[in-house]
Parts: C-alpha cells; structure tokens; sequence
C-alpha cells in the first residue's frame, strides 16, 4: 500500500472516532488528498513522451500536424510546422509562411493567448 493511501485510510479511521467536526474534516481532507492523487496519477500517465519541461515535447519522441512552439538549438523559436528534414543536423526543422528554421530540437502546444 502507498504511502498516500495509508494516509487516507488513517484519517478515514481516525475520523470515525472523532466528534462531528474533526470527523468531517478528517472525512474532508482524505476526499481532498485522495482526489489530488488521482489527478497526478492520470497526468503521469498522459507524460509518456520525455520532456525538456514545461511542456516541451523532444521532436524526436513525436511530431505534431499543427501548427507549434519550436525551438532549435540555439534557443530560437518560430510559430510554425514542424517536420524531418534530412538535411538539418538534428534532423527536424520548421517553418510558416514566411520563416523557416533549421535544426528544431523541441516543441510545445502553442501558447493560449
């Protein structure tokens, strides 16, 4: 049994010995922390790509059919598609209608204005 688990099930059990008050907070906080639990679990399970962090997504773990964050590897970044490219040193580059970029290292989901 995890940690976490343990935790619940003791405030559970210690609740039900409590007077009404501590037991709905007792009751309250196992809900809350078993709740939160669940959502890590679910998030670590949607992370299956490696990240650099914050989001961003190695371009040779997956590449995206819409319109991205990339950043090559000198830290430059452009709105723009992402794609293999032979003849780029990493492999991958990007562009949009009027930029192009080599060597894209990364990307993320575009920013939400």
């Amino acid at each position: 049994m995890s940690m976490i688990s343990e935790l619940i099930k003791n405030l559970r059990w210690y609740g039900s010995y409590a007077d009404r008050v501590e037991k709905d907070l007792m009751y309250e906080a196992a809900d809350t922390i078993e709740a939160l639990s669940a959502k890590l679990q679910a998030a670590n399970m949607e992370r299956s790509d490696r990240y650099y962090g914050g989001g961003w997504i190695l371009c040779e773990d997956r590449l995206s059919d819409k319109e991205v964050l990339c950043c090559d590897q000198c830290g430059e970044m452009i709105l723009g598609y992402i794609a293999e490219d032979e003849g780029s040193e990493t492999g991958f580059s990007a562009e949009n209608d009027s930029e192009y970029m080599y060597n894209c290292v990364k990307w993320m989901e575009k920013p939400k204005p």
